[in-house]
């Protein structure tokens, strides 16, 4: 087994599997069995920002026994994520043969011991860090990877489904079109096997709504989408559980997490699951929230895959990899619903036969209610992250006028001379797509940036078939401007500070972080600016919220999202804090 500190905290390195049990080939109008709880089976994704990467060094393809042993516990499917940039190190080039060779080993062992794989591009939207749809990575290139996803693997009988990408973020402009461009991908190839589709921020279930909306209008031939949500019971939904405390939440609230994503699945008739979930293993409340949960999932026929298990997770919190033969305080819990009879189709809908209380009665017509641990609970500690002290005396914070926010927009691109030369605008402006991202973010008042570095406030919007968006000042020249180029928001900055500037490569690569965040020197005016709650935006671009804050000899700042490697930030760079 490799050690945990080879690998960045859980959002880098995460993969779930999904629903056991079902049929090579089925499709969404075939009445078969499914698990209603699974495992993510990681370690191919792990520390996906050291690329190529060496499998036993940087990631570990599991080997046979823990196929064996998974299958004997009743286990029959896993979600196996794999990194685009190791299985195509070349956007467009050809696949790596020898990651492809440990993927096809990975399908033999699931075959040889009756075990289904959910193939998971892990890769949050993006390829080496550029979203797809941006002029970067073109919508083209990923419906292409898809292809021949589906052109290396669709003949492996172990292959369950697809999951076309996880855990969407900052890519509400794109996903959407990215998502069908996917799904096209796939189907050129493959027409029966389902495609996996998450959701927009984190493709987090409680707040599934705000953002998804748009995924309604994906079109599969097949018939055959399937919608997955994720959901962890800490504040941000990271699954970082640093200042949670369990005794204080109440007994439906991981029932209470999931069901808005139930609730949308329920309203627009589509077909669902919990592709990731996970609690600790310092408290045996965890699992009765859990337990509540599983049980309100299984009343609707929704299946749920637990992260996570796999070689390399040490004594990770989560974990339910057994340790020196000891099962973990999570599995009583989990085995308790490794059902696959009472459903036989993705819900949300009542199960086919009544669900089994856990550990109280309940009311007759009630999702069942847990009140105490499944039998076989434990605890355990797990260390909160330290915060290392820098070897040189860093800058204080200095205010600045405006700061990019993440999301913008292409800018459409009308090759008509006029248009380019700007005759036909008596203001200037822009035409954007008129998406719902756009119309919220492009509002009158509002700051933007031009492809030039021009910011220019927005004095008025015209919303038709494409988004007008008029500023002040001279008109605006397409041809200097540059089309299609990127129309930015702008926001006011409070603060700004230098990130602590740690040499220690295992900081850089972010071993030391078991959540996502940075050190910054413990100044009054950073106390004062850098609190919880507060958004930021990183050196590369990225605006995260701060979920909590460790004052010290330094300042420990903990934001949401994933795992922040200093390799690719780059220390020592600035965290900026923005106007709310």
């Amino acid at each position: 087994m490799v050690s945990m500190s080879l690998f960045s905290p859980k959002r880098f390195f995460k993969t779930l599997p999904l629903l056991a049990g079902l049929a090579f080939g089925g499709t969404a109008a075939q009445a078969e069995p499914i698990d209603l709880v699974s495992l993510n089976l990681s370690g191919a994704g792990f520390a996906p920002h050291v690329l190529p990467g060496i499998n036993g060094t940087n990631y570990i393809f599991p080997i046979e026994s823990y196929f064996q042993q998974w299958s004997a516990r009743g286990i029959k499917t896993f979600r196996f994520p794999i990194i685009w940039e190791r299985l195509q190190p070349k956007l467009g080039g050809p696949l790596d043969p020898t990651y492809v060779a440990l993927i096809d080993r990975t399908f033999g062992y699931a075959q040889k011991h009756n075990i289904k794989i959910i193939l998971d591009l892990h890769n949050y939207a993006r390829y080496r860090g550029q979203v797809i749809g941006t002029s970067s990575v073109p919508y083209a290139r990923y419906q292409e990877i898809m292809t021949k996803i589906a052109q290396q693997w669709s003949k492996q009988p172990a292959l369950y489904a697809y999951d076309i990408m996880n855990e969407p973020n900052g890519a509400l402009a794109y996903w959407a079109t990215a998502a069908q461009y996917g799904i096209n991908g796939v189907r050129a190839v493959d027409k029966t096997r389902p495609i996996i589709v998450e959701g927009n921020g984190w493709s987090s279930a409680t707040r599934w709504a705000e953002w998804n909306d748009p995924l309604l209008n994906l079109k599969d031939p097949s018939n055959n989408i399937i919608f997955s949500a994720h959901s962890y019971f800490d504040e941000n939904a990271g699954g970082s559980y640093g200042d949670v405390d369990v005794n204080k939440l109440d007994v439906m609230y991981g029932v209470n997490r999931v069901k808005p994503f139930v609730e949308w699945l329920k309203k627009h008739g589509q077909r669902g699951y919990i592709g990731e979930f996970g609690v600790p293993d310092n408290n045996p409340r965890w699992n009765i929230l859990m337990d509540n949960m599983l049980a309100y999932l299984k009343e609707n026929c929704v299946p749920a895959s637990y992260w996570a298990a796999g070689p390399g997770w040490g004594n990770y919190f989560m974990s339910v990899e057994p340790i020196n033969g000891v099962e973990r305080p999570q599995w009583p819990t989990l085995k308790k619903y490794m059902d696959n009879t009472s459903c036989t189709d993705f819900g949300p809908k009542k199960a086919s036969v009544p669900t089994t209380p856990p550990a109280s009665t309940p009311s007759t017509g009630t999702t069942p209610v847990a009140n105490a641990p499944s039998a076989g609970t434990g605890s355990s500690t797990t260390p909160s992250p330290s915060v290392p002290v820098p070897p040189t005396a860093p800058v204080t914070t200095t205010p600045v006028t405006a700061i990019d926010n993440a999301v913008g927009s292409v800018i459409n691109n009308f090759t008509n001379a006029d248009w380019l030369n700007g005759v036909y605008r008596k203001k200037p402006g822009v035409s954007i797509p008129a998406s719902a991202a756009n119309k919220a973010a492009f509002t009158v008042g509002a700051s933007v940036r031009l492809a030039n570095g021009e910011v220019r406030k927005i004095t008025h919007v015209h919303i038709g078939t494409n988004m007008a968006v008029y500023l002040e000042g001279a008109p605006v020249n397409g041809s200097a401007v540059g089309y299609p180029n990127k129309l930015t928001p702008v926001s006011a900055v409070v603060a700004i500070s230098t990130v602590n500037d740690f040499t220690n490569t295992d900081w850089l690569s972010g071993v030391y972080r078991k959540k996502p965040g940075f050190s910054i020197p413990a100044t009054a005016a950073n106390q004062a600016a850098f609190k919880v709650g507060a958004s930021v935006r990183l050196a590369n671009g990225e605006v995260r919220k701060i979920t909590y804050v460790q004052a010290g000899k330094n300042l420990g700042v903990y934001l949401d999202g994933a795992a922040v490697s200093g390799s690719v930030v780059g220390y020592p760079k600035t965290l900026a804090v923005l106007a709310n």
